[in-house]
């Protein structure tokens, strides 16, 4: 039986990093070092590269970390949400970019200068191991995701991917079910596990059928938390 990674709690403590990047405690620390940037829906904030110079946090909505495949879907790689930064690695090693940032709903970002948050790292040496925490993260998450395709079918990224978002944004909702207040789309379902949205639909098919799941004006529910987790068990066994 392999080994269900750990589920990152609300405020931000943690279990084992995943690819939805939460930082929500060091917000009031970004804006007091960076300039407020309003992000419409869509808007790339960079391509693949290019080196940034700044990087961002993020204070509302969500980015995504995506690139192409060959068939002209999106991969995506990460989900950065409320406190996450982006760019931070790049920005400091001066590398370029290896994939798309996107905005995928409008988002309020923290533009941080390069120049600024070095002088703050040395007159605060809490920030610099704020960042290390920062990329840690990615790098675990990057990691986590390659353990996933090599332990793990579809069926069982798909369903603890679920449980990721359900830890995010849900909420209780009639007894033991779990509303996900968030809309996720298919297509962002597809890209996070490197799939076809077709599978993911067939997927979603089949947990609707086995009672797992069902959808409420748009929204993912999770109907019994413990059968969810019993589920992935049984995909492992």
């Amino acid at each position: 039986m392999q080994m269900r990674p750990l589920l990152i709690s609300k405020d931000g403590s943690a279990g084992y990093p995943t690819r939805l990047l939460f930082f929500p405690y060091k917000i009031n620390t970004f804006e007091k070092i960076g300039s407020l940037v309003k992000v419409p829906k869509d808007t790339v904030i960079i391509e693949p590269g290019d080196i940034p110079q700044c990087c961002y946090a993020v204070k509302k909505g969500c980015v995504v970390g995506y690139e192409y495949n060959y068939g002209g879907d999106e991969r995506v790689y990460n989900v950065q949400m409320m406190g996450s930064l982006i760019l931070d690695a790049n920005m400091f090693m001066n590398i370029p970019s290896p994939v798309y940032f996107k905005a995928v709903k409008y988002s309020e970002l923290i533009k941080i200068e390069k120049q600024t948050l070095l002088h703050e790292m040395a007159e605060e040496p809490r920030l610099a191991l704020d960042i290390i925490e920062s990329i840690s993260n990615k790098f675990l998450a990057a990691m986590d995701m390659v353990r996933e395709v090599k332990c793990h079918n579809t069926t069982w990224m798909l369903c603890n991917l679920l449980l990721l978002f359900s830890d995010r944004y849900g909420a209780p909702y009639d007894s033991k079910k779990i509303i996900i207040k968030e809309k996720i789309s298919q297509q962002i379902l597809a890209g996070l596990l490197g799939v076809n949205r077709i599978t993911i639909t067939r997927i979603i098919k089949k947990l609707k059928a086995l009672g797992l799941i069902e959808q409420i004006n748009s929204y993912y529910c999770i109907t019994d938390i413990d059968k969810m987790k019993q589920h992935l068990d049984f995909l492992d066994g």
